[in-house]
């Protein structure tokens, strides 16, 4: 009960209520429920493009295998096939035919074999003794496949995986072979030959699995009873039996282990071959996207709570805070306190409630006050205007009094010093502008120079260069000449003989450069941006004056920055071209133009 009496007597207590009952908690719940989801969404993604790549590679092996069955059809309904195996070898102009034909049929073979990389290998055997071999040259055990062949009478026989000794490489190649007895177009009773089209098991998975296969998605051709699994070197190792007991008992989705990870798989068995497709995902990259999903919802989770906070500490700051604030000054006008005032940081309804109490704290104070104490405060205040009065153009005349009896008595030099003094006065006070086109702030810069110039005789020299169509573009008054001074101050040595300055402005872009580059000993970067983000004032003090004035005025891409040169300093100024008046009335709106 006293914590229930507190909060409701508590206007930031019942602000935290409703805060974490609208804004917290909300975005908690949300979050979570928008997560789960999405995780959801994105494994039934996944698995679903399994699915497709499983589909996709059903297809091109069911097209190969249609391919070779094709081949073999062919050879029924083929003349020179027919000649092949049936043709008898009884007199010269037999064998011409028959070697035509073997070299036509020959042909035939070896444009398969080019074209198709699982195409390892051929054998024709007729009945009347003619054997043709096309491909690679092996060696094997295919008695039982030729027996189960001629079994079938004609029908197509696909073998299991087996292995063949290749004499070109020396190596053992593991194959999968069409055998298929062909019979007399005319007489579907009458064997006239056999036929074995060899392919090629690794090359035949390559071709089937590119494109579809990638170190998330592999894929396996899996025979139904020979102990046989073809994949590529660098995927998941798994035991034939576990493969195959998952397929026979879960179908054709269901889960593998290996190493210790979880696979997702799917199959689709392929008849011919008496083979399985299977196409697994680890469960490893399944989580591996969703962490990035999670991160990024906790990401945003986390940002709408920060946003929820920040207006929070709005609502606070705006409005809990004044009303606060109100309170307390109002006590203290209670006990007769009348210096008492609320900081006014707004103008709506809770700034006017402030205002307006001001306003009566000082309408009160000033019944109070005395007559003769309101007296002396405006002749106060009366002298200090009159003070700040002063007219400029009273130095102004008094210069160019000096600089025409410099004339009269015949001294140029002292005239145009005071000429110069004349400008520099003129254009740092300029009525109290901010604003300047370049060519005042050049001729400032100018007359600076031209002082110096009077002081160190022929031991210092400078030049300005302009890009053409520079000279009316606006920028802040005096921010050249504290570098120029800076040059005089700590770049040059007493010492030194030959003393340059040199000022270039160009555009690169749409940013107006400004280098002011000396011959002095350099500059030290570093310091120089120490110097630049420094709070306390200090040597040089006048340059971070001029970086935080641009800064303040166009942002952190302006400002002050130290170029590497071979020798001497370069101290660049970046600011945005302003063209004209206009332009700079639609960059800064509010500030002084």
């Amino acid at each position: 009960m006293p914590l229930i009496h507190f909060i409701k007597n508590s206007l930031k207590w019942k602000s935290v209520i409703i805060f974490l009952l609208l804004v917290t908690i909300p975005s908690g719940i949300i979050g979570s429920i928008v997560l789960y989801q999405s995780n959801k969404i994105l494994k039934e993604q996944i698995i679903t493009t399994t699915h497709q790549n499983l589909g996709n590679m059903e297809s091109q092996l069911t097209n190969v295998i249609k391919e070779i069955e094709d081949i073999s059809r062919y050879m029924i309904y083929s003349q020179e096939f027919r000649d092949f195996m049936t043709y008898p070898a009884v007199t010269g102009e037999d064998y011409n035919h028959l070697n035509q034909v073997r070299s036509n049929i020959s042909g035939f073979f070896v444009f398969h074999q080019s074209e198709k990389d699982y195409f390892h290998s051929v054998q024709i055997e007729g009945e009347n003794k003619q054997v043709l071999s096309v491909g690679e040259t092996v060696e094997g055990n295919e008695k039982q496949w030729v027996e189960g062949a001629k079994e079938r009478k004609g029908e197509m026989l696909w073998s299991s995986p087996y292995q063949m000794y290749n004499q070109r490489t020396g190596q053992d190649e593991e194959v999968v072979t069409l055998f298929r007895v062909i019979n007399n177009l005319y007489n579907i009773t009458e064997p006239i030959g056999l036929v074995r089209i060899r392919l090629d098991l690794q090359a035949l998975y390559q071709q089937v699995t590119d494109g579809f296969t990638n170190e998330q998605h592999q894929a396996f051709l899996v025979h139904n009873k020979e102990q046989n699994i073809t994949s590529s070197k660098f995927g998941p190792d798994f035991s034939y039996q576990a493969i195959i007991n998952n397929i026979h008992t879960e179908g054709e989705s269901f889960q593998l282990e290996s190493k210790g990870d979880v696979y997702y798989g799917v199959s689709r068995y392929i008849e011919p071959l008496d083979m399985h497709l299977v196409s697994v995902v680890s469960e490893t990259y399944i989580l591996s996207e969703m962490k990035d999903i999670r991160s990024t919802f906790g990401y945003m989770i986390l940002i709408s709570i920060f946003m929820g906070l920040m207006t929070f500490a709005g609502f606070v700051v705006f409005v809990v805070r004044p009303i606060l604030e109100l309170t307390r000054e109002t006590k203290r006008v209670e006990h007769g306190d009348f210096s008492a005032q609320v900081k006014v940081r707004s103008n709506d309804e809770i700034g006017q409630l402030g205002y307006r109490f001001n306003s009566m704290v000082e309408q009160i104070q000033r019944l109070i006050d005395n007559k003769y104490k309101l007296e002396i405060q405006n002749k106060h205040s009366e002298l200090k205007a009159l003070q700040s009065q002063i007219n400029p153009h009273f130095l102004y005349n008094t210069l160019d009094m000096l600089r025409w009896t410099a004339r009269l008595e015949k001294a140029p030099n002292t005239s145009k010093s005071i000429e110069d003094l004349s400008t520099l006065f003129r254009i740092t006070l300029s009525q109290g502008k901010v604003w300047i086109p370049l060519a005042d702030e050049l001729k400032y810069v100018q007359s600076y120079m031209e002082l110096q110039k009077r002081r160190l005789g022929e031991t210092f020299q400078y030049a300005i260069f302009i890009e053409a169509g520079l000279a009316s573009s606006i920028v802040l008054k005096l921010m050249l000449e504290p570098l120029v001074e800076n040059s005089f101050k700590h770049g040059f040595p007493q010492s030194q003989e030959n003393k340059n300055i040199t000022i270039r402005c160009y555009l690169k872009g749409d940013v107006m450069i400004i280098d002011c580059s000396d011959n002095g000993m350099g500059i030290d970067k570093a310091k120089v941006k120490h110097l630049l983000h420094a709070t306390e004032e200090q040597d040089s003090y006048a340059l971070k004056n001029v970086h935080d004035r641009i800064t303040n005025a166009f942002g952190n891409h302006y400002g002050i920055e130290v170029i590497e040169v071979a020798s001497g300093a370069t101290v660049r100024i970046k600011v945005p071209w302003i063209k004209d008046k206009g332009m700079l009335n639609q960059l800064i709106e509010g500030d002084d133009r």
